[in-house]
């Protein structure tokens, strides 16, 4: 556990009664520094002032949504390596496509037991730098995908 005390995690999340148990949870018990906001412009101005460790970003927020948080995160020079744990109480394939694309962490339904979000949070916590096509200066997704094909292309005309 001590390599996790004194993290700093951000609560994205606009269900006040869950950040607040949340942050009384990863304070007390478990020793992490932490910092709440209750929609994504504030969650984006809080993670640039306070420089988390690791965010805990729920999805459906007025004002700016967890997508687009993230995807404002990605593309910040300052914000783009910190690790994203999108939290949701929902969970397709299509969503876990998705956060892939954007370059989160990792899903995690909610509400979480204490065994899975220690896990999830050792894990983001070891995560140096965000799936390589952040990494490689933003470039999320789609683009990668389109640019996959292009290589792919030509390939084979030379061969």
């Amino acid at each position: 556990m001590t390599h996790l005390q004194n993290r700093r995690v951000l609560i994205v999340d606009d269900e006040s009664d869950l950040t607040e148990a949340l942050a009384i949870r990863l304070s007390s018990g478990w020793g992490f520094t932490v910092a709440v906001a209750h929609d994504g412009e504030e969650g984006l101005r809080k993670a640039a002032a306070f420089r988390p460790d690791m965010i805990l970003l729920d999805i459906a927020m007025p004002h700016v949504d967890g997508w687009e948080m993230c995807r404002r995160l990605r593309d910040d020079p300052e914000t783009r390596f910190i690790p994203i744990v999108i939290m949701t109480a929902w969970s397709t394939d299509d969503l876990h496509r998705h956060a892939l694309e954007e370059g989160v962490t990792k899903v995690l339904l909610k509400p979480a037991d204490d065994d899975e979000l220690l896990s999830v949070l050792r894990s983001a916590a070891g995560t140096v730098r965000p799936p390589e096509a952040v990494a490689s200066g933003g470039v999320r997704g789609p683009e990668r995908r389109k640019n996959q094909r292009r290589r792919g292309d030509a390939r084979r005309r030379h061969r």
